[in-house]
């Protein structure tokens, strides 16, 4: 299977001019990077759609399901281990591409044909950027929903097109921010195809599974606040959305992002105090054996 994408693919060839006049050519290598954590149902559609790279690394993140078996399936390069968080799955699976380009993308995404010619043309130009933009279209179901996304569920647009080594992300389980070296290409044209979905209950899901992490994370950075600050950011988000960001064109779906939204922030808060109040009880009876042990040494003088 490896072979066949080498060849259907290719590597990018460049023809510069070196010297004086004289013609040489310049091999652009691009791999595609895919973290997967039990996603098995979207990983085959969104390998299959990235057979125009010249490599797939997937990094499996202790998935149980068939998600290593698809990944082989389809030639790529598989990672498997234990990432707790998304910075060391990504850092991860740079480290294993071999291209001179990464291409990120996630399992509930894919690249039409459109967006690979034109992926393909920006490398051949060899532009001025050493990272793009790429837009993002966020499907509910068969539903296109342009306006509204905050950050929290989705984006808009993100750097995923990028030279091996210019990316870094932050220490983060989820939305972990990254950090971009080199100079900007600007945005492509055409857009990642990402389905948060099959409907809105999808949709509750995701905030359920980005709302668990988030806790994780605000945790770990003691960044507690009360209701009422949890109460204001939650306000603003549903602002930001609905408002600002034009959810209200998305009629009803818009609607409900929108409150979607508002609702990160707040269950992100009271699950973070959920964590902490765990840790605590689990610190707590792991020290009761010690302090037994000394009562009983201490009984026994």
């Amino acid at each position: 299977m490896t072979g066949g994408r080498s060849a259907r693919a290719a590597s990018y060839l460049l023809t510069t001019h070196i010297g004086d006049g004289e013609a040489g050519v310049i091999v652009v290598r691009l791999s595609a990077l895919v973290c997967v954590q039990n996603q098995d149902a979207q990983l085959a559609e969104c390998l299959r759609r990235l057979s125009f790279c010249d490599e797939i690394v997937v990094v499996a993140d202790r998935c149980t399901d068939r998600s290593q078996e698809i990944a082989r399936r389809h030639g790529a390069i598989v990672i498997d281990g234990i990432f707790p968080l998304e910075s060391q799955r990504k850092a991860a699976g740079v480290e294993a591409c071999s291209g001179e380009w990464v291409l990120e993308v996630d399992p509930d995404e894919v690249v039409n044909a459109a967006l690979a010619w034109e992926i393909r043309v920006v490398l051949q130009m060899r532009q001025a950027g050493d990272w793009y933009l790429l837009p993002i279209d966020n499907y509910i179901g068969e539903t296109l929903v342009r306006d509204g996304w905050a950050g929290a569920l989705s984006a808009r647009r993100e750097a995923r097109l990028y030279k091996r080594g210019l990316k870094a992300w932050a220490p983060r389980r989820v939305n972990a921010p990254a950090v971009m070296a080199g100079q900007s290409g600007g945005s492509l044209t055409g857009a990642i195809r990402r389905t948060l979905g099959r409907d809105l209950g999808g949709l509750v899901e995701r905030l359920n599974r980005l709302t668990a992490l988030h806790a994780e994370d605000l945790a770990d950075d003691g960044r507690l606040a009360g209701a009422a600050v949890g109460i204001a950011q939650g306000i603003g988000a549903f602002l930001g959305g609905y408002v600002v960001r034009g959810g209200w064109r998305e009629g009803r779906l818009g609607l409900m992002t929108a409150l979607l939204s508002a609702l990160y922030p707040m269950l992100s808060q009271l699950r973070a105090r959920d964590v902490v109040e765990a840790r605590g009880a689990a610190i707590a009876e792991a020290e009761q054996p010690v302090r037994l042990r000394q009562v009983v040494g201490l009984s026994a003088r």
